[in-house]
């Protein structure tokens, strides 16, 4: 659609007084941080959303922190696809810090965001807090076997995951162990 800062804005004024729209697919038009803002405020007051796409949407860290402060306060939304927007390790500490404390996002798809161990890390630390998580798509970050490791470690102790996607992410053999390791003690995840 070639939506830009402008149309983030009309579909914001739109999500203040529309309460029946439950999904919103916004992915592959250039919002950037700037439009995210405007959607995130809109969204701390709609109580009707319950999905929100903004894959490919040029989103950075600024943006994945306008997305933490909406997680902190909606309690609707519950499937987050923000996939292929470079937010980086940096950006990943916040969402995942708003995750520990949210009880209704139970997707998250943050596949190819530039995410490394210490994302991974991040993430690890809300998967043995948030027990609302259902679906955590991570592929095409580069966690490598480190990151696994502490992916793995924290899914030991967290039932309510049930899939979770680590295609592309830079595992060797020792990373297929953890993985391994891990659904020999976890019976409701599936890799």
């Amino acid at each position: 659609c070639g939506l830009s800062v402008k149309g983030a804005v009309y579909i914001s004024q739109l999500l203040n007084v529309n309460h029946t729209l439950q999904v919103l697919h916004m992915s592959c038009n250039p919002i950037s941080d700037d439009g995210m803002a405007v959607i995130s405020e809109a969204l701390k007051h709609n109580n009707s959303l319950t999905t929100l796409w903004v894959e490919r949407c040029k989103l950075s860290m600024k943006g994945a922190v306008y997305i933490s402060q909406l997680l902190n306060v909606n309690h609707t939304l519950q499937v987050l696809h923000m996939s292929c927007n470079p937010i980086s390790d940096d950006g990943m500490a916040v969402i995942s810090e708003a995750l520990k404390h949210n009880t209704s996002l139970a997707e998250l798809w943050v596949e190819g965001c530039g995410l490394s161990v210490k994302g991974a890390e991040y993430i690890s630390q809300l998967l043995k807090v948030n027990h609302t998580l259902q679906v955590l798509n991570m592929s095409n970050n580069l966690i490598s076997d480190d990151g696994m490791a502490a992916i793995s470690e924290a899914l030991m102790h967290n039932t309510s995951l049930t899939m979770l996607r680590v295609e592309e992410c830079g595992l060797s053999v020792k990373g297929a162990v953890y993985i391994s390791q891990l659904l020999n003690v976890n019976h409701t995840l599936q890799v």
